[in-house]
């Protein structure tokens, strides 16, 4: 049988020299972001131009769905890719709002601290999206468009608004759930 020592050892005080140093902590919340910035730096090349992505997503279309699915290949083919840039950024941009909340620790609290996470993940998507349409618009099979930007923008600004929903959801039904039961939702609604 094992000790208590044994099994709360981990829950023990860390000592300050096991601590991991600043920049230790720092690479470890941006990490996930520069893996995210490499894997859009590799998808920029020419191998995942449309011309090279078109066959294989086709013949994965018609394994799933038949050859007729395929009759309007063009268009299934560019709604594929745009879902793909809006779901990508999207991701990036959750990734982004990770490393700037840990990062804003200390500067800011609550709601303010929320919110300029947000509003620098959606930044930096926009950022690393036009660096990205930029790269594009000197590979020989791709173009660089505006348009994509602005959709991956849009990609990264709905997750962060879903999410900046889901937790103000999430905080709204902790304060209804901590009200006596004398009060009523309405006195919720109005603070």
């Amino acid at each position: 049988m094992a000790s208590s020592s044994m099994i709360f050892e981990v829950y023990a005080p860390v000592e300050a020299d096991s601590l991991p140093a600043p920049w230790q902590e720092q690479l470890r919340i941006w990490l996930p972001v520069l893996a995210f910035a490499l894997l859009v730096a590799l998808e920029s090349t020419s191998y995942f131009g449309a011309d090279r992505t078109s066959e294989p997503l086709r013949r994965l279309v018609e394994a799933l769905f038949g050859y007729d699915a395929c009759v309007h290949w063009n268009l299934i083919h560019i709604l594929i890719r745009k879902t793909g840039h809006f779901i990508g950024y999207g991701a990036f941009s959750l990734v982004c709002f990770h490393a700037f909340w840990n990062t804003l620790g200390g500067v800011a609290s609550g709601m303010g601290r929320q919110l300029r996470a947000h509003g620098l993940a959606i930044l930096t998507t926009f950022l690393v999206a036009g660096a990205d349409e930029l790269h594009q618009s000197f590979v020989p099979n791709r173009t660089g468009l505006f348009s994509d930007v602005l959709l991956d923008t849009c990609g990264g600004a709905a997750i962060c608004l879903a999410l900046f929903l889901t937790v103000q959801m999430a905080e709204w039904i902790k304060r209804v759930r901590a009200l006596p039961d004398s009060e009523t939702l309405v006195s919720v609604a109005v603070r």
